[in-house]
């Protein structure tokens, strides 16, 4: 094993979970990525998260850290940490670790992903691709490119960086492409530093999932804060109801952010929720600084003046980086076929928690030893769960070392009650 080189790409948590995982068992490890530690958690830092700790580490990782650093103050099981907690009380100790640290490059990315001296068409599907190793392009953040040589590659990369257009039907809007630098697509600090920015303007918001929950939840603190601010909150679908309400939810802190949000679309009057809605066209004056927005609400179009424009409207996988190998990807979500079909026929598939093992033959790719992993793997999928990721590490590994045994997050979950 020790011969055989892994990458991984993607510090977050289930990138660096896979990376302590192969070395535990021996192998040489690289791990990229084109930011820092947990970058992409970092992003939505402020934020709380719904599942608890006991949910988002795996036995390996603690155990790990208690042994190397006794001074280490784990969360309580049920315990729910901001996106900046989950950084700096896990990631970054896990990161530090000497087994660790020398294995990871922050701030290098990786562009592209091909075979050495064979093309993406050539012995499709056979194991012999296996003869020619992997070459990633990788890039400093000073513009300086390498070509790094693997064994096996995992993509742990995730969707965070990867938004999707605002416009009907998911491609841009009229206007969107050439004002994506002002339109703001992940989670904003608006109660926090972010706040000068939304203060006493006007905002419109698109998307109905759970990240628009959170957004339009901060904005009824800061609207009772600063009543001159207001917002315009739109849905195409045509429930009165925009987030989904989830039967005997177990995470209470789901539970808590659809409640708020769906009583902000009928209740609040400076919150003017719209179904049945599209975005028709964007257009932004410099002179000014805000947007004039062309909306379609069940046929009619509206022409509304916002100052900041929110679209919380999902992420896709970047399969750029993998053009040039072999990889069967699903025309529904973009994730690896084998995985989207399995996830597209479970019955519960609207709750994250009811999301079960897939089963390690539903990560196996037609190109030999490339593995996709975490939330990249899901596609636009948007239910999954760091502890369905933890779950694909060592099915991964099954595969890898063709030890259908094989479970060291088991094993080390084992010896931490032992030891207790």
């Amino acid at each position: 094993m020790s011969q055989k080189r892994i990458t991984i790409i993607g510090a977050g948590p289930i990138g660096l979970e896979a990376a302590l995982y192969a070395v535990k068992l021996g192998y040489r490890v690289t791990v990229f990525d084109k930011g820092r530690v947990g970058e992409n958690i970092r992003c939505w830092g402020h934020v709380q998260l719904f599942s608890p700790w006991e949910m988002n580490h795996s036995g390996l990782g603690a155990l790990t850290l208690h042994r190397n650093l006794p001074t280490w103050d784990e969360p309580a099981p049920s315990q729910l940490l901001s996106g900046e907690q989950f950084v700096t009380k896990y990631l970054e100790p896990l990161s530090q670790l000497p087994e660790l640290a020398p294995t990871i490059h922050p701030d290098t990315e990786v562009v592209h992903i091909g075979r050495k001296q064979i093309f993406k068409g050539e012995l499709l599907g056979d194991s012999k691709r296996t003869f020619y190793p992997f070459q990633l392009l990788i890039r400093s953040q000073d513009g300086v490119e390498a070509i790094h040589t693997t064994d096996i590659v995992i993509d742990a990369s995730g969707v965070y960086a990867n938004p999707n257009s605002l416009g009907d039907g998911g491609i841009p809007a009229l206007g969107e492409s050439a004002w994506r630098n002002k339109i703001d697509y992940h989670l904003r600090d608006i109660v926090g530093k972010d706040r000068p920015l939304f203060a006493g303007k006007k905002t419109l918001l698109i998307g109905t999932g759970y990240s628009a929950a959170t957004t339009v939840c901060d904005f009824q603190k800061l609207i009772q804060q600063e009543p001159s601010t207001s917002l315009i909150w739109v849905s195409r679908g045509k429930a009165q109801r925009p987030i989904p309400v989830i039967n005997n939810d177990q995470l209470e802190g789901r539970v808590r952010l659809t409640q708020q949000a769906n009583s902000a679309a009928t209740t609040n009057k400076d919150i003017r929720f719209l179904t049945h809605t599209t975005i028709e066209s964007v257009a932004y004056s410099r002179k000014r600084d805000n947007f004039l927005v062309t909306i379609n609400t069940a046929g009619v179009p509206e022409a509304v003046t916002v100052d900041k424009i929110i679209a919380n409207v999902g992420y896709s996988p970047d399969n750029s980086l993998y053009r040039e190998l072999q990889v069967h990807e699903c025309y529904a979500s973009r994730g690896p076929m084998k995985l989207a079909a399995a996830l597209l026929g479970t019955d519960n598939s609207a709750d994250c928690l009811a999301q079960t093992s897939m089963g390690p033959e539903t990560l196996r790719n037609p190109e030999p030893n490339f593995y996709i992993v975490g939330n990249k793997s899901y596609g636009r999928n948007s239910t999954f769960l760091i502890r369905a990721g933890l779950k694909q590490i060592v099915e991964v590994f099954t595969l890898i070392t063709k030890n259908k045994d094989l479970d060291l997050h088991k094993e080390s979950l084992q010896q931490q009650q032992v030891t207790n």
